[in-house]
């Protein structure tokens, strides 16, 4: 069976930056040395069955979503996006998205 790993590493990083994660934060978490995520994004390095795991753990990823792209719920992943955006917030930014909400619920009832 054929690996692209180009491909792989595609996926990797779309996830990475959706869930506005850098290379660095990655590495550290799934314990990977520096600069090898950017070669795994690149296609550069043919990572081995377990790092490929550990990367998912990461960025929580099932194999599938990682080998192939098939994602099993794009609701978590909206809403791991959603969270995770928020936290890298200020709290005066938390703030105003929470005060969008509720005007974006407030519009609800008006159409």
């Amino acid at each position: 069976m054929y690996m692209n790993y180009a491909e792989i590493g595609r996926r990797i990083a779309q996830k990475r930056r959706q869930l506005l994660l850098t290379q660095a934060e990655v590495e550290m978490k799934a314990n990977l040395s520096p600069r090898y995520l950017s070669n795994i994004e690149r296609g550069r390095s043919v990572p081995s069955v377990d790092v490929l795991m550990h990367i998912a753990d990461v960025l929580h990823m099932t194999p599938d979503e990682v080998l192939w792209g098939a994602s099993e719920n794009p609701q978590e992943d909206r809403e791991e996006k959603l969270s995770t955006g928020m936290k890298r917030l200020n709290p005066q930014q938390q703030e105003q998205v929470l005060s969008f909400i509720g005007w974006l619920k407030m519009q609800e009832g008006k159409l």
